[in-house]
């Protein structure tokens, strides 16, 4: 198995080979957000690109999460980032190639090294977009 993260600004792309069927057609996941640092009750953007390996999109969901260290303290579900436990916490989101949407962030976030998770699973394959993450009081 092989595993390469490259990261690039504010991008994180992660890129996991699975299996001979993986190096055939191996998926690329990316995600980007608006900043390393957003305020509370703020939307905070980002998006999460799927792409095959000639750059067509790819069916996927995501599970969205919050980190503490390597702790899991938050996830979506339903329509909001609620606090959560444990790696398979949170509702799977599809979409089809790209998912652009905001997260508005609760007080109690604030002041903490959170890193801003995304498990995306894209046909056999998982793949786990990391980006770091400082919510502020205004």
């Amino acid at each position: 198995m092989r595993l390469l993260v490259l990261v690039l600004g504010l991008s994180v792309t992660l890129v996991l080979t699975v299996s001979a069927a993986a190096v055939v057609n191996p998926v690329r996941a990316t995600m980007s957000t608006s900043s390393t640092t957003t305020l509370v009750d703020t939307p905070w953007r980002y998006t999460i690109t799927v792409k095959d390996q000639a750059g067509k999109p790819v069916a996927a969901k995501v599970r969205l999460q919050i980190l503490l260290g390597k702790v899991v303290v938050g996830c979506w579900k339903a329509r909001a980032m609620v606090q959560c436990s444990g790696a398979k916490a949170g509702t799977w989101i599809s979409f089809r190639g790209k998912r652009t949407a905001a997260v508005t962030w609760p007080a109690r976030y604030s002041g903490l090294k959170l890193t801003f998770q995304a498990i995306v699973l894209a046909g056999i394959r998982t793949l786990r977009l990391r980006a770091p993450l400082r919510v502020r009081l205004v």
